[in-house]
């Protein structure tokens, strides 16, 4: 099929946005798809010298926004709005034809996606986005909480004000990778919302279940040090670990709570048990999937989390709060999942209580092997696979619903008794559902 993919950020040896949208492309081509990808010209280099042959990718210029004057946040969602505009007037004045257009990058609820204007269905997502922050855990935002604070008003009540609320109800499905997206997909109207994980594991991203390392063992927490991943917590919550048994940890990652998170470390009288590495390379950050005893995942507001599945995929068990996506997994004894506490100050010490759990019952090499078979349910060659039946149902209910306007002539008669589909984006599935536990 003639797949049109909208990622606006797409980049090989990358990670996260960047990496999804490679993925995408390589995984619809390598399953016999004829992709397009339209992304933003500031990925051109690193594109071109990975030579992708087989993917026709167009590299869209947008204007530059004023918003960097006054705040970084809106300058980039500024910028994305400008380049979704470019890009359908990109679509809208090409002469090649497609069967069906994909958004996969920006994976989020708020922004939308302007390709629905074109005549072919929107596949829309995985997005996330539908997740808020708990309130009663503010104290882990800092100087982020205000900001924290508008987003959950525009996911709320006042999210049918967002101009994505027309993505939503002309795209003719919307894959979401946690519950609380699929509600508010469904409150802004649309019909057909399916789940999909937003990530997914190349081949060599899975290995096999493996005995527990011996020695001291370690706890591993990665990704950007941000507030919403409240790094900070997962540190006090080693703290609590740390008092009741011999343990070191390790954390890989940057961000702007690198010195808050520096200073946590020295508070608790942390020094000697934790390693802070700073932002480390992918192949490095599998060595220490490898080797650590168990897998941290604090994120309190997160739409599922890469790492999360990465670990699993390396036979490594985790401990991670029941939020998001991750809420929603049934990944068996891969993973223990914790509760928020009603009272923030006792989640350390729960958490804590977990990662013993798993550091010192008999059922590590079980944990190990479970992460591995619920992972390998999540690679690209699945997920394209997945995809694909989509854009077979989604095109073959259009080609059904063309041939039956064709027998039914239209007069003044039978023209009010007759609906009528104003857009062929409004030609939705059955709203079947992909299950978190395989397809």
């Amino acid at each position: 099929m003639k797949v049109l993919l909208s990622a606006f950020q797409c980049c090989p040896d990358l990670g996260s946005e960047p990496g999804i949208g490679w993925h995408w492309a390589t995984a619809l081509t390598e399953i016999g798809h004829d992709v397009t990808v339209l992304t933003a010209s500031v990925f051109r280099e690193p594109i071109l010298a990975a030579d992708p042959r087989g993917i026709d990718f167009r590299f869209i210029d947008f204007p530059r926004s004023p918003l960097h004057h006054f705040s970084s946040r809106a300058e980039v969602y500024d910028v994305y709005l400008r380049w979704q505009a470019a890009a359908l007037k990109h679509a809208q004045a090409s002469q090649q034809q497609y069967d069906v257009t994909h958004h996969v990058v920006y994976g989020g609820l708020h922004l939308g996606s302007m390709l629905w204007k074109l005549p072919i269905p929107l596949i829309y997502g995985p997005i996330g986005g539908g997740q808020t922050a708990p309130a009663n855990y503010w104290r882990y935002f800092g100087a982020d909480w205000p900001a924290e604070t508008v987003r959950t008003a525009l996911t709320g009540p006042l999210l049918k004000l967002n101009r994505c609320r027309q993505t939503i109800r002309n795209a003719a499905v919307t894959l979401v990778c946690n519950s609380e997206t699929e509600v508010a997909s469904r409150r802004l109207g649309a019909r057909d919302v399916r789940f999909m994980l937003p990530d997914g594991l190349p081949g060599d991203g899975l290995a096999g279940a493996r005995r527990q390392p011996t020695g001291i063992p370690t706890v591993f927490w990665v990704g950007s040090l941000l507030p919403r991943k409240a790094p900070v917590l997962a540190i006090e919550a080693f703290a609590e670990l740390r008092r009741t048994m011999p343990a070191r940890m390790i954390i890989a990652g940057d961000g702007p709570m690198r010195a808050q998170v520096h200073a946590t470390v020295e508070r608790l009288g942390l020094t000697q048990d934790v390693e802070i590495l700073g932002g480390v390379p992918l192949d490095d950050v599998m060595r220490l999937y490898d080797s650590a005893s168990v897998f941290l995942f604090t994120s309190l507001r997160e739409s599922f989390g890469t790492p999360f599945l990465e670990a699993l995929g390396r036979g490594l068990p985790a401990v991670a709060l029941s939020l998001g996506g991750i809420a929603d997994a049934d990944v068996g004894p891969a993973a223990l999942k914790i509760e928020l506490a009603a009272r923030p100050r006792d989640l350390p010490g729960q958490i804590a209580a977990a990662l013993r759990t798993v550091l010192r019952d008999k059922k590590w090499e079980l944990r190990s092997e479970a992460a591995v078979k619920w992972a390998a349910e999540w690679t690209w060659p699945i997920k394209a696979a997945s995809a694909t039946k989509i854009y077979q149902e989604i095109t073959k209910m259009q080609s059904l619903m063309s041939r039956l306007a064709a027998l039914v002539p239209v007069s003044p008669e039978n023209d009010a008794r007759t609906p009528r589909v104003r857009h062929r984006s409004q030609l939705r599935g059955s709203g079947k559902r992909f299950s978190y536990h395989g397809h």
